[in-house]
């Protein structure tokens, strides 16, 4: 039996009021980002779900997959179009089964319009009652399910649902600058915002020779990843050398405090990109006591000062829920690859718990300020859409 249409449901998104409309039409547009190059028919919006109509050379299974990478989607399964009569939903619905191979199915029925003269009931019903002459068995205790769903272009006919991943349309929640490494933290941090609507931009600071390097490195397969997520990427690649030399004019003293000046250099740096890109947040990678810089007591001195929003979607995660993820997204393996990584400063005996006034003072005894407009100027800026 051929497909009509691919359901995409939504959940999250039923709990907005009147900005609704606009959090379905950002959707839309990712799902026909996420499917461009694919041959269908169209995107439709019937009010209550989105339906990606199938033309006759569509490959399903290549458009099953990269729904996959769309945020937004509850859930979302391949399904037939009927006639809304009982007749013709029990004759189809019994083709769908045969097909499957599935010889036990447990009928769960909808309506989303009520004016048929046959409710939720009567569908279950009208199995039963004609149970002998199906290929399959009507159990409601089975783990298998055939879903009937009685719409306004007529009856939606699937077997089981695939699971989305939730969240919100990439978009909705604005811009954010992502302060991207090459460990497994940042990235994974990252993804979690985009569940969350945000539309990254990433920078980078490395420790290379050039900025070309940098882009050729693991950084640029990390980004490439993620993309497929948010079907973007534009990257910030800022050379490390020049904090790196004024921080030395503060002195050796302040060396067991250099992982937190670098992270308010980081954040003084995002904020000026957040400035110039109109986004409204930062997002880290920090985990609360993960390493020295991630005290409570250093996270504070280190975001002093920083007037843009910082977000934190790992604060209370451990380090194997973190690695969990990654794996799952599939950054994990690419993160791992050996790496020059200018975030792996390590001072001698790092401070555990600092200041913001010491900071400060530190910040002004190396000149950071003049570090930031030098290394700006050295930024180079890579921006692609997919």
């Amino acid at each position: 039996m051929e497909f009509d249409y691919i359901e995409l449901h939504y959940g999250e998104i039923w709990l907005r009021g009147k900005n609704r409309p606009a959090f379905i039409s950002m959707l839309m547009r990712n799902v026909k980002r996420a499917l461009d190059g694919e041959t269908y028919s169209s995107v439709v919006n019937t009010g209550d779900r989105l339906l990606v109509k199938l033309s006759a050379d569509s490959s399903i299974s290549s458009i099953l997959s990269r729904l996959g990478y769309v945020f937004g989607i509850s859930w979302y399964a391949p399904s037939a179009l009927v006639r809304s009569s009982l007749a013709s939903i029990i004759k189809n619905a019994d083709l769908l089964a045969g097909a499957s191979g599935i010889s036990s199915l447990k009928i769960v029925a909808h309506r989303s319009v009520k004016n048929t003269r046959f409710d939720s009931k009567a569908i279950v019903s009208a199995f039963l009652k004609n149970s002998g002459k199906l290929h399959f068995t009507p159990d409601k205790y089975a783990s298998d399910k055939l879903f009937i769903n009685v719409t306004k272009i007529g009856t939606l006919v699937h077997i089981n649902k695939i699971k989305g991943l939730g969240g919100l349309p990439v978009g909705v929640s604005g811009k954010a600058v992502v302060l991207l490494s090459g460990g497994i933290d940042s990235p994974v941090a990252a993804y979690m915002a985009m569940k969350r609507g945000i539309d990254p931009i990433y920078v980078h600071m490395h420790a290379l020779q050039s900025n070309e390097e940098a882009k050729a490195s693991k950084i640029g397969r990390l980004v490439a990843i993620l993309s497929s997520y948010s079907g973007s990427q534009k990257v910030y690649y800022v050379p490390s050398h020049i904090f790196q030399s004024h921080v030395l004019k503060a002195g050796s003293r302040y060396g067991r405090y250099e992982t937190i000046v670098f992270k308010r250099f980081l954040f003084r740096l995002a904020e000026r990109i957040a400035s110039s890109e109109h986004a409204s947040s930062i997002v880290t990678g920090e985990s609360i006591g993960q390493v020295s810089s991630q005290t409570i007591e250093n996270m504070s001195a280190s975001s002093h000062s920083i007037g843009t929003f910082i977000l934190r979607p790992l604060i209370s995660m451990d380090k194997d829920e973190i690695i969990g993820i990654a794996k799952r997204i599939g950054t994990f393996d690419t993160s791992i690859i050996k790496y020059r990584d200018v975030c792996s400063i390590n001072a001698m005996n790092p401070k555990t718990k600092s200041t913001p006034g010491l900071i400060d003072k530190i910040f002004s005894a190396a000149n950071l300020e003049e570090a930031l407009d030098l290394s700006m100027g050295r930024a180079s800026i890579v921006s692609d859409s997919q």
